[in-house]
């Protein structure tokens, strides 16, 4: 947006957003662009595609890092896709090292049944007595830990720490990633930890309400936590294009209401029938390696390493390979649909 002659400076998220959300349609229970603006949004993705082709770290930097990278994926109340996003972007970074899951739902610890562990682990605060679940290792040798009782974090994920979880008949385990599955409503407990966050991500879904709730869990990490740059990804879009335009949306209304800059991680396309596949088999890149949506999930893993500092690695293009196979993939399933 800009702020020349003629043109009213936003002040409110209605400003930022009524443009682009009068020309949304809701199809099927899905949000989806209307006509008119779809060439624009072809526009736009071309540019998101264009900026998010960043360096990232390779395999062989595996065991290579000095200090834990932390991760805080959180989002709005309205079931934007959190778990699976932080149990698909935790099973993807595995390839780059030790990395560990932190549920810390205190409602809904579901992480563990994503990933396809067996039930008693599931909703421990129900199931325990508020006593919680033990640490475990998946077959992808992902550590998932339960964060989701109590109010005090666990120690180690301080500015500059190398964290460690202990895990029954292994022993102590050095973190190279710990990914934080914790929703917005415990911003007190998130904000006790901000300070080890090497990246906070919002995860979105579309549509106004959507746009709404991802603004919500942005403004309380700008203004009680000091958040200056947030992840933004985008769950359950009809196409890439829409996230770009999403997001372009979603960035002005925190640049201009926050200070706060956002850069977007990736998208996820809707893809009928994937949650319950996953519920059943476990991480979307694991089960159906071949997805679309497990392509942009392992593109959006790669992403996170936009940031190169502290990160050690050299150039190559895990994330660029993925967005153009999942391309690749929503046109023969549009060949296969006509």
């Amino acid at each position: 947006m800009s702020d020349g002659a003629g043109i009213k400076t936003p002040k409110t998220l209605f400003d930022v957003s009524h443009l682009f959300f009068s020309n949304v349609e809701e199809q099927g229970g899905k949000a989806v662009l209307a006509p008119e603006a779809s060439e624009q949004a072809a526009v736009d993705s071309e540019a998101s595609e264009r900026d998010a082709r960043v360096p990232a770290a390779t395999a062989e930097d595996r065991g290579r890092w000095r200090r834990t990278q932390t991760f805080v994926v959180t989002g709005g109340p309205g079931s934007p896709g959190k778990s699976t996003v932080a149990v698909n972007l935790a099973t993807a970074l595995t390839a780059r090292g030790c990395v560990a899951l932190f549920d810390a739902d205190p409602k809904i610890p579901n992480a563990r049944f994503y990933l396809g562990l067996p039930s008693w682990h599931y909703l421990s605060p129900a199931t325990g007595e508020g006593a919680p679940a033990p640490n475990t290792v998946t077959d992808s040798g992902l550590i998932v830990a339960d964060w989701a009782c109590g109010d005090t974090p666990a120690d180690g994920l301080g500015p500059g720490d190398r964290a460690y979880v202990d895990v029954e008949g292994i022993g102590r385990c050095g973190l190279d990633f710990a990914v934080i599955d914790a929703p917005i409503s415990r911003i007190d407990w998130i904000a006790q930890i901000a300070d080890g966050v090497d990246h906070f991500l919002v995860v979105a879904k579309p549509g106004l309400r959507g746009f709404e709730e991802a603004f919500a869990a942005l403004a309380p990490l700008a203004r009680r936590v000091d958040v200056r740059q947030a992840f933004t990804m985008v769950n359950m879009v009809p196409d890439l294009g829409y996230a770009a335009s999403f997001h372009a949306k979603l960035s002005a209304a925190a640049e201009r209401l926050l200070s706060m800059e956002t850069v977007l991680l990736g998208a996820v396309v809707y893809e009928a029938g994937l949650g319950a596949e996953q519920r059943e088999h476990g991480a979307i890149v694991e089960s159906r390696p071949e997805a679309a949506a497990a392509l942009l999930l392992r593109g959006a893993a790669s992403n996170m390493f936009a940031d190169r500092s502290g990160y050690p690695g050299t150039p190559h293009e895990p994330g660029e390979a993925a967005r153009a196979e999942a391309d690749d993939e929503l046109k023969d399933q549009a060949r296969g649909a006509s």
